[in-house]
Parts: structure tokens; C-alpha cells; sequence
């Protein structure tokens, strides 16, 4: 933080002048090199931390390098480990941690995460729900944690133990804040000041990238838009790249890298917007603006006059870090483990290489914390489908086997996680040596839609390859996808099994008959078209609807579960297929707690086909729809987007995705677009053990 007393000493001042000069370098693009995140390792299988969410100010974010500039306030975690004294601060011994970058906790399989979290933070006064009948207690800035794409219990406290698990029905409220009042929109219990967590990792789970994050329905997207979010790694990078004997002698010379990408908007007065506007500034680059680097400047929202950005800045970082370098200095290059940490940004990923005039190529490694190896003999086109269409896979320069994913550009919707190993290559993407070749990553910008948002383009670090010089061995990375068994997972099923029997059983819960699917449909209510929701029926093996007709989409309703499915016998996985129909006009990002699904081809559904199970992910790009009168729809517009489906009117990408269900309780789906998610895009799903 930039001190501001005018009657600093000589020393001090100067330390200011010299913080300052390191600010306007980096808006001249003169950049630091990229840090990793503050890290905390497990001892003897267990984390023991403190985690206080709380507001605090981010130089990294200021407006300006002059030193009587406020710096802008963020919501951060402050994390550490467990003070023996039952403090709930942790002891600073020098200047304050870069909190808003993020936290990385590293765990492995057979683990127990334990988490004190403490809410400290201010009210939400600005909070778009908040003033919505019965969801006045948003104001008061309730919180929780959700520990995302993990395959762990939802557990909720018990006699024998009064923690939670990963479990979204708890609000933590500070009460300096004030005690909220009882409203039937509060779906979770109650807690004041604190609330204490424990997730048992399971022995078989996947190692690989996950994160946490609030999940306060209502204030999701302010609370991560502020900075709270932070990641989880389990195992390491060796447990499933490079096991063959050649590529593990390379992979030691491989630097690994983790990126969370975070984005928060700050006003002309420095303070944090964190009801984000995608209309903040923008798509593209306008005549005179300076280039892009690690921000783009803010405009007069011509939708809402009222809303006059100019002179802001919509900042994007890397760690929380505007426009890092990234040296790449290693032989081998570097594996990155990314992270789509924004609230509802949509990042159009690539590595501009300015000398040849065209995107680098790199591997990828891992999607959603998953392993990826798609089956040998599929189609690039086979295994981009397979892979949610999150890239356009291409053959891997010079690969091994037909096995391994590369590309040239990463779709990476909020919540996304991708793991790609990144090295110098000449202009026929060949592994080449480089003194001083240099690449800039950034996202060319994404339109989500005919009415959906423009997220704006903006080079976030520049890539030097210093010397880098690629390993014959490593023209492609071999990877050991854990995709395969996790299809099928009986052994996570086993280490759920105590955790399973604690949960209720309950008789009205009944299996899906045989070639039967859950159709779910992503829209906005006809009742209200500022609302997002969903619908929900069951389709035999015909297409035909069994029972009640989805009529129209609803928004959240915390208390009435949509959907209850039974564990299989023994309490065995049940596995299920869900259809999945967006009829709105923009994309959505379909997400599942507690859970991975893999993406079923046409060929597949159909039975002609042998089925595709290296890839499994957590959360899904849903295309938008098109046609008469549905999808291209002006907000305005009251037409039934379901009535106009069924009428052929409606033009859409149905995707059918396969889930296996291992882990009983209580948890959610959702669109992952935050703006939509806290506007009622989410349902409740209930897991339960057989009788």
C-alpha cells in the first residue's frame, strides 16, 4: 500500500517515489515478472488455515501512480495457516501479502482441508439482489466457501461432528454488519462471524487444478468480481504428465506456472465496481486509445447514460498482477495451470506470436482438473466435441501418438480451469531456439450472443523466451488421463462410503428408467425477463416427454430440489444422461457440484459408435439460440422460448452429457456466469443412498 503522509522522513518518501515509479512503469509496460501465489503446503495429510474474508485496499489496481491517489478497496481472502492462539488475523511480518492475486493451497489425495472462516467484510451496498423483496439481507454480506470441481462430501454438521463440508446451504454473516432478519429466501443455515470446514479428499481423487470461492446466492458475482477466490491443486503434476521413462528425465527441466485470471472494474473515483457492467468499456480497441495492456479504459454506457465509466479502468491480471512478463527460461519450456477466476468474463485465449504474424501452437494437458486422453483414432473434430468445443484441437507437431491435444486457442468461460504446456516454436511450429522471441497472451474478446455481452479484448502478459531451447525427447508431453477410470468411478465410490451412509435415504427418490434422460432448458422466465432460470423433464428413450411438460423456465428455488436421484445398487455410482437445451440468446456455462460429466457425440448417443472417455469436465459452454422467435429475441420480447422450441421457431445446440453420481447429499447446477447464476439460473439436486 502507497503511503500518504505528507510529512513522511527523507527515507520514507523516497520509498514512496520508488513505489511509484513502479507503478508507471507498469503502465508504460515496462512489466514485473510474474510471482506465484502465496502457497500453503498440507503436513502429515492435513491444511489447518485461517481464512478471513475481509476488505482491503490493491495498489495493483490504481488509477494512477500519483501517490495522493487512493488505492481502490477489494474483498480478499487473508489466508493462513491455523494461529496456534485462535487469533482470527494472521501475523504479518513485513509488507502485506498480494491477498487479491490468490491464495494456492496444496493438498493430495487422502487429505483433510480444514478451514476457520471468518467474515470480516463490509456491507454490499452495492448489491443488485439486495433490493429485491425478501433478499434485503444481502446487504449485509453474508458468505461462504465452495471448493470447485472437487470430489468431495456436502457434508452437512452432525452431532458427532458440527463442521461442514463442501456444502453451499451456509451463509456466514458478520455482525458488525447487523443480525439478519428471517426471510424464506435465506436457503442455507445461519451462521454468525464464523464457520468451520472439513473436506476429506478421497484416495482416488483425481490430482490436478481446482479453486474456491464464495457461493452466496445473490452475491456471487460482487463478491468474486472484489477479488475473493484463490486455488487448490491435489498431487502433482507428475502423477499424470510425462510417466514414460524419456519424457520423466525431460520434465524435471520443465517450470510449472499457475495463472489465476482475475478481472475487477474501478470507477474514475478508485473505488471497486463489484455489480460488474460488461458494458464498462469497449470490445475493441477505439481510434486513439493507448494498447491494451492489462486494462482497457472505461466509457459511457450508451445503454444507461447514467453510467459514465470514463476515466476508469477495467483491469485484468494474472495473479493479480496487470500485464506480467512471463519468462520462460527453461529448456523445455513451461506447463501453465490457468484458472478462469472472473465472475461472468468469457477469455478468448491465444499466444500472439508478433514476428509471425499468427497464434503459437501448445499442448494441452488437463481440463477442469482432469487429465485428458482422448481414445487413439479419433478425429480432431471427435475430439474437440468431446472436449465441450473449449479449443480446435489440430495435430500435435512431430506427436508420439494421436492421443495428445494441441491447439492454438482456449475457450475458457468463469469457472475453467486448463493445464497446457507452452514452448518456443519457428514459424512452422517446430520446437526452435530463441534469444529473444517474445509472444503476447491475451484474449482477443468474445461475443456471447445476438443479446448477450461483448467481453472485451486485452493482452494480459508478455511471454519471453530467453534461451529456451525444446528437448527432442518432448515434442509432445505422454499424459496418463484419469479420465478413463473417473467415467466409471467405483473406487471414489468406495472412499465415499462412510460419507454416503451418513446421508438420508429417502423412498420418493426414483432411478431413471433405462434410456431415459433429464432434459434441462437455460432461458429467461416469461414472468420476468431480467430473471434467468431453468426448466426441467424427463424424455424416454425416444425423445418423447414423460409426466409433467417443462412449460416454462423458473428462477432458483432453494427449498423444492429439481431433480433426486438414487445411488445405485449397493450405493454404487448411478450414471445418467442429461440434455442440456439453451433457448436464450446468449451462452451460458453449464456447472455441477460434486461431480464430473464427459460429453457424448452424436455417433455415441446413437450407439454406432465406440464411446470417447478421455475427457471429463465440470463445467460446459452452452451455444445460444437462434431463429424466428427465440434466441434472437429482444429482452422485451414475452414469447415462450419453450412453447416456440417445441413449435420448430427455435434453432439450438443441444448438448447430451453423460454424469456419474457417487457422492451423496444435497448440492446445486448452474449457469456459471455469475450475473446469471445469482439472477436465478440454478437448481437444487438431491443425491441419496438406497433404503
Amino acid at each position: 500500500m502507497l503511503l500518504r503522509n505528507k510529512e513522511l522522513p527523507c527515507q520514507l518518501s523516497r520509498l514512496v517515489a520508488l513505489t511509484a515509479l513502479s507503478l508507471s512503469m507498469i503502465t508504460a509496460g515496462l512489466a514485473s515478472d510474474l510471482d506465484e501465489p502465496i502457497t500453503l503446503s498440507s503436513e502429515n495429510g492435513v491444511l489447518d488455515i485461517l481464512m478471513v474474508a475481509k476488505a482491503a485496499p490493491v495498489p495493483a489496481l490504481s488509477l494512477s501512480s500519483r501517490p495522493v491517489t487512493p488505492d481502490p478497496t477489494g474483498w480478499v481472502y487473508e489466508i493462513c495457516k491455523r494461529p496456534v492462539n485462535g487469533a482470527n488475523s494472521c501475523p504479518q511480518n513485513g509488507p502485506a501479502p498480494n491477498y487479491y492475486g490468490g491464495t494456492l493451497l496444496q493438498l493430495r489425495k487422502g487429505d483433510l482441508l480444514k478451514v476457520h472462516l471468518v467474515n470480516q467484510l463490509p456491507p454490499a451496498i452495492n448489491s443488485k439482489h439486495s433490493s429485491e423483496p425478501g433478499e434485503e439481507f444481502l446487504a449485509l454480506n453474508p458468505t461462504n466457501i465452495h471448493t470447485h470441481g472437487m470430489l468431495v462430501a456436502p457434508r452437512a454438521p452432525s452431532q458427532n461432528n458440527p463442521t461442514y463440508g463442501d456444502n453451499v446451504f451456509v451463509l456466514t454473516f458478520n455482525k458488525d454488519n447487523g443480525v439478519p432478519v428471517a426471510s424464506p429466501h435465506m436457503h442455507s443455515d445461519i451462521r454468525m462471524d464464523f464457520t468451520d470446514y472439513q473436506i476429506k479428499i478421497p484416495s482416488s481423487h483425481p490430482s490436478g487444478l481446482f479453486w474456491f470461492h464464495p457461493h452466496a446466492h445473490g452475491l456471487a458475482l460482487n463478491q468474486v468480481s472484489s477479488g475473493l477466490s484463490g486455488l487448490i491443486t491435489v498431487g502433482a503434476i507428475t502423477d499424470y504428465v510425462c510417466k514414460g521413462k524419456a519424457c520423466a528425465n525431460a520434465i524435471s527441466d520443465i517450470a510449472v506456472r499457475h495463472i489465476i485470471l482475475k478481472d475487477s472494474q474501478v470507477l474514475p473515483n478508485s473505488t471497486l465496481q463489484d455489480q460488474e457492467d460488461p458494458d464498462f468499456c469497449a470490445p475493441n480497441r477505439i481510434a486513439g486509445e493507448p494498447s491494451r495492456q492489462g486494462s482497457c479504459a472505461g466509457q459511457i454506457n450508451t445503454d444507461d447514460p447514467g453510467a459514465n465509466y470514463s476515466g476508469g479502468k477495467w483491469f485484468f491480471t494474472l495473479n493479480g498482477q496487470p500485464y506480467p512478463t512471463l519468462p520462460v527460461k527453461t529448456k523445455t519450456g513451461e506447463i501453465w495451470r490457468i484458472t478462469n477466476a472472473s465472475g461472468s468474463v468469457t477469455y478468448d485465449l491465444n499466444l500472439w506470436n508478433p514476428s509471425q504474424n499468427r497464434n503459437m501452437i501448445f499442448q494441452v494437458l488437463s481440463l477442469d482438473g482432469v487429465s485428458v486422453n482422448p481414445t487413439s483414432g479419433m478425429s480432431n473434430q471427435a475430439k474437440g466435441d468431446i472436449a465441450g468445443k473449449k479449443f480446435v484441437p489440430e495435430a500435435c507437431p512431430e506427436a508420439q501418438d494421436d492421443q495428445a491435444l494441441c491447439t492454438r486457442r482456449l475457450l475458457m468461460m468463469p469457472s475453467s480451469r486448463a493445464e497446457v504446456w507452452v514452448s518456443y516454436r519457428d514459424a512452422h511450429d517446430a520446437p526452435a531456439a530463441s534469444n529473444n522471441g517474445y509472444a503476447i497472451l491475451r484474449t482477443d474478446g468474445y461475443q456471447s450472443g445476438p443479446i448477450g455481452d461483448s467481453w472485451p479484448q486485452v493482452d494480459l502478459a508478455r511471454v519471453e523466451f530467453r534461451g529456451a531451447v525444446p528437448d527432442n525427447l518432448t515434442r509432445t508431453l505422454g499424459i496418463a488421463g484419469e479420465a478413463q477410470s473417473l467415467s466409471d468411478p467405483s473406487s471414489l465410490s468406495a472412499d465415499m462410503t462412510a460419507d454416503n451412509a451418513a446421508a438420508e435415504s429417502d423412498a420418493s427418490c426414483h432411478a431413471l428408467p433405462p434410456g431415459h434422460m433429464r432434459r434441462i432448458f437455460y432461458a429467461n422466465p416469461t414472468t420476468n425477463l431480467d430473471a434467468f432460470g431453468l426448466g426441467y423433464e424427463e424424455i424416454d428413450e425416444h425423445g418423447n416427454v414423460v409426466g409433467q411438460p417443462a412449460t416454462d423456465v423458473t428462477p432458483f428455488d432453494p427449498m423444492k430440489p429439481t431433480v433426486c436421484v438414487p445411488l445405485g445398487p449397493g450405493n454404487r455410482p448411478a450414471t445418467e444422461r442429461w440434455q442440456l437445451v439453451n433457448l436464450a440468446g446468449e451462452d451460458h456455462n453449464f456447472h455441477i457440484h460434486q461431480v464430473k460429466f464427459r460429453v457424448l457425440s452424436k455417433d455415441e448417443i446413437s450407439g454406432t459408435t465406440v464411446p470417447g472417455k478421455g475427457v471429463m469436465l465440470d463445467n460446459l459452454p452452452l451455444q445460444h439460440a437462434s431463429g424466428p422467435t427465440c434466441g434472437n429475441n429482444p429482452p422485451d420480447d414475452a414469447s415462450n422460448p419453450i412453447a416456440d422450441w417445441r413449435a420448430g421457431l427455435c434453432n439450438t445446440t443441444p448438448v447430451v452429457v453423460e454424469i456419474p453420481f457417487a457422492i451423496a447429499g444435497d448440492f446445486v447446477y448452474h449457469c456459471h456466469i455469475l450475473e446469471h447464476e445469482d439472477g436465478g439460473m440454478m437448481a437444487r439436486i438431491r443425491v441419496r443412498r438406497r433404503p
